[in-house]
């Protein structure tokens, strides 16, 4: 479960960030997960559970905002996201480019406490 050491990276990153703010808590923390990150929600939220006990993030809310693959198609000039096994455009049905490849991971923002 790869997801533990994704999760304790995100929280080391955080927890020195709010330390470094002057935050007492850290109240939420926002991540952006691309759909082929590879990384199930369940065991985010669990790792998190674990990982997060006696630090500024123990009570913090860990939201998680999906993105998806995303295209652009030039024949058509028209944005698309495929089903993941067929990349072609449903308008014109050529193949466009990628302009967002769904693996992001990323802290997006949190939230803290004083």
């Amino acid at each position: 479960m790869h997801e533990m050491s994704v999760l304790s990276s995100i929280l080391e990153i955080v927890n020195q960030t709010a330390k470094e703010a002057g935050a007492e808590r850290v109240t939420r923390i926002n991540l952006v997960i691309g759909e082929r990150a590879n990384l199930v929600d369940d065991s985010l939220w669990f790792a998190f559970s674990l990982l997060s006990r006696g630090t500024l993030c123990a009570e913090a809310e860990l939201n998680i905002r999906h993105t998806r693959l995303s295209f652009y198609c030039a024949t058509c000039q028209s944005n698309y996201t495929p089903p993941i096994d067929n990349f072609r455009c449903p308008v014109c049905h050529q193949i466009g480019q990628i302009t967002g490849d769904g693996r992001e991971m990323l802290i997006e923002s949190i939230e803290v406490a004083d």
